[in-house]
């Protein structure tokens, strides 16, 4: 067996999970975002752990990820944040998945889907406050419910955003969007629409904005460890392992890795350790990164290759074949160390690690 792997800790992620109902309180309800392998965690086993301990529902991308949920068993309410495909609305309705809806096109095949199979699906609005990517903008929504009005099989569930800079300090962006988005609710209620749930708060705007809480919360990268606003305690719940294959010494003057990016100044003890970037292991830490070894920094030399990077663990005392290595995830490296050396942010760090990684749990 290759020695690479990702341990997850469990104990982390039911922490976690913890804190935002601590934050949040009890009468809110809890959408585990767990789209994206669960930010590279493994949806499955995320995702029961979290229904066992205090979330309400689970939070998805795309279709395909809810159904791989259904088909590990997982029968509770699976939310489809990037909305669906109108070829998708049969799968839908099938295995009972609440969408959002940002568009009356889709909401229109969704109700012929409906009707042909004698069902009703819930869907949730998505309204466009300051995002600009998805979504109804509060000035269409009178004519969008107008003509929604006429649509059978579809029952609007709840109504949502998403908050663009909510983890941005000194940002006056979240506000304002926050007040756009209750002016759409007022507005709704105005025209005497009906729905269940309003909800906003994403991992930063749950911490820093109590107003954003609503009847749903929507915790995702938080639930994973990372993107603490420092009111909460977060637990890294991914360490990225892997173990020295190769011990050799190097002669000063010597080249490392593809195009010689690194030539070494000393007699060096290079490691060679089996990950790569086709692990996940982003090529922009080649010269960049460190890892942790016995208790010691050592850092990465030369470029990181498909499979494999080389270290520098000169003065790593005692260091052997087989001893364990920390990519990520203990007291020395941290994943937002690791984001920070390639220039991108945890989220695509940990999302990015890919399937041929086992994930262990722990």
């Amino acid at each position: 067996m290759r020695p690479t792997w990702a341990e997850i800790s469990l104990d982390s992620f039911k922490s976690n999970l913890g804190e935002v109902r601590r934050v949040v309180g009890e009468n809110v309800r809890i959408m585990a975002i767990v789209k994206a392998n669960a930010y590279g965690h493994g949806a499955a086993r995320v995702s029961e752990v979290a229904l066992a301990h205090g979330a309400d529902m689970l939070g998805v991308a795309t279709v395909p990820e809810a159904m791989e949920l259904r088909e590990t068993g997982i029968t509770s309410e699976i939310f489809l944040l990037g909305g669906v495909d109108p070829r998708e609305a049969g799968v839908v309705l099938e295995n009972a998945l609440t969408p959002a809806c940002y568009s009356l096109e889709v909401l229109e095949v969704l109700s012929g889907a409906a009707v042909e199979r004698g069902k009703t699906v819930g869907y949730h609005l998505k309204v466009d406050t300051g995002m600009t990517r998805l979504g109804v903008g509060v000035g269409d929504m009178e004519s969008f419910f107008a003509s929604a009005a006429e649509l059978p099989g579809v029952m609007l569930e709840g109504v949502f955003t998403h908050l663009a800079s909510s983890e941005i300090p000194q940002s006056d962006y979240t506000d304002y969007q926050l007040g756009v988005f209750r002016e759409g609710l007022f507005f709704l209620d105005e025209l005497g629409v009906k729905y269940r749930y309003s909800h906003s708060a994403n991992s930063a705007s749950l911490q820093r904005f109590p107003d954003s809480h609503m009847d749903i919360v929507r915790p995702g990268i938080m639930l994973y460890g990372s993107g603490s606003m420092g009111e909460v305690d977060l637990r890294p719940v991914m360490k990225l392992k892997t173990k020295i294959v190769q011990l050799r010494k190097a002669s000063p003057g010597t080249p490392v890795s593809y195009g010689g990016s690194f030539v070494t100044g000393r007699e060096t003890l290079v490691a060679t350790l089996p990950i790569g970037y086709a692990d996940g292991y982003p090529r922009a830490l080649s010269n960049r990164a460190k890892v942790s070894i016995g208790g010691r920094l050592a850092p990465l030399i030369g470029s990181v290759c498909m499979d494999f990077i080389m270290v520098d663990v000169t003065d790593v005392p005692g260091v052997c074949v087989g001893d364990e290595v920390v990519l990520f995830g203990d007291g020395l490296v941290s994943v937002e160390d690791v984001s920070s050396w390639a220039e991108t942010i945890s989220y695509e760090v940990l999302s990015r690690i890919s399937s041929r990684v086992p994930r262990r749990y722990v």
